[in-house]
């Protein structure tokens, strides 16, 4: 400090040679140099020159904390001991989340088709055939015919979801897959799901039976055919006819490239969303989405045109079935239920895609 404190203490001499010295703009790291003549201040103005002094002066210590340090990772996906289930915890992204911070209808579909990826990976591993195509049967793939949601509480921006999933048969010809989502932090329930797949021929798009030593493979992997995440009197309820014209149509959409997957048609989950466009605005933005039930008709791919028609099948009225979150069983609740239908439209005319039913219950 002396030398550089003895440099700048030196007259200030012109010179033809060189441009004379004048008060330095000094600044190092955690200092404030400075000697007897000038005065160094820490300025904000880009390019205003400032003095030093002989002293030598800390900057003022600012303790700039964090609110989190370290976020928990989320746990990787791994089978129970048994290998009959399989879990994976994920942490709720700003990008899934609405208004509210709160993750959306699409977000669970979304988690839970990649909890059951995972979980179909780990049985019989990776292939390059799409999401639930089998290794040694690459001619058949599994395909979804019905989904049903049931959401007691939405997770929240930043929290971590865990989300378990087994499956089993159903019947002869099908499978049903299972979920169940929990707060990670709490242990609270915040929803369970239920599902029923089918396979078909890849070539053909047909229904195929799957082989039975196939079928004595899987159900090694998979609990008896008599649990159940939601009470069977409450799932795979026929859905009723919809009555057209309906009484709200949405603006058509047009399938996107950026929705297609890797099986080769517009994802499962896209056909949620698009159910979710025709929803009454004072529905949408006064109750929240308990339960919802997809029967899944047809495919389509990228260009397809699609419209989303909706009718309102009840009036507000007290709810009855159980929340399963040990908060009473929803009786007293206001609730509206809607029936859906998606079509595929060209100038041939338009196929049924998806019918689906939606429940709502009004913000307590």
């Amino acid at each position: 400090m002396r030398s550089l404190c003895a440099h700048f203490e030196q007259p200030l001499v012109a010179s033809t040679s060189r441009p004379a010295l004048r008060p330095p703009y000094l600044r190092a790291s955690g200092h404030l140099y400075a000697c007897n003549t000038y005065r160094l201040r820490k300025q904000r103005i880009a390019g205003r020159r400032v003095g030093c002094s002989a002293a030598v002066q800390d900057d003022v210590d600012v303790d700039y904390d964090v609110a989190i340090s370290q976020f928990p990772a989320p746990s990787a996906g791994t089978f129970t001991p048994d290998r009959r289930a399989f879990s994976e915890e994920h942490r709720i992204r700003g990008y899934e989340v609405s208004p509210d911070q709160r993750a959306t209808v699409v977000t669970v579909g979304n988690l839970l088709q990649e909890i059951a990826g995972n979980h179909a990976v780990g049985m019989w591993g990776r292939t390059d055939e799409g999401f639930a195509s089998l290794p040694d049967y690459k001619d058949l793939l599994f395909v979804m015919t019905r989904l049903q949601v049931r959401m007691y509480e939405y997770p929240k921006w930043g929290d971590i979801v865990k989300v378990e999933t087994y499956f089993t048969e159903e019947g002869r010809l099908a499978f049903r897959r299972e979920w169940k989502l929990t707060d990670v932090a709490t242990g609270k329930l915040l929803g369970a799901a239920t599902s029923t797949w089918v396979t078909i021929n890849t070539a053909t798009r047909r229904l195929s039976k799957l082989p039975d030593p196939l079928r004595r493979r899987f159900l090694r992997f998979g609990p008896p055919s008599s649990v159940h995440v939601l009470p069977p009197q409450e799932t795979k309820k026929k859905l009723p006819d919809m009555v057209m014209p309906a009484q709200i149509q949405s603006p058509p959409q047009v399938a996107r490239r950026s929705d297609m997957d890797m099986n080769g048609h517009i994802n499962n989950v896209t056909y949620l969303a698009w159910a979710m466009e025709s929803v009454p605005e004072h529905i949408y933005n006064s109750y929240k989405l308990y339960e919802i039930e997809l029967d899944f008709k047809a495919e389509c791919t990228a260009g397809n045109s699609i419209e989303a028609h909706c009718n309102q099948l009840q009036e507000e009225q007290p709810g009855s079935a159980g929340n399963g979150n040990g908060n009473g069983n929803g009786a007293g609740v206001e609730q509206v239920k809607l029936l859906h239908m998606l079509l595929k439209c060209d100038d041939g005319g338009c196929s049924e895609l998806v019918r689906a039913r939606t429940t709502w219950r009004h913000f307590i």
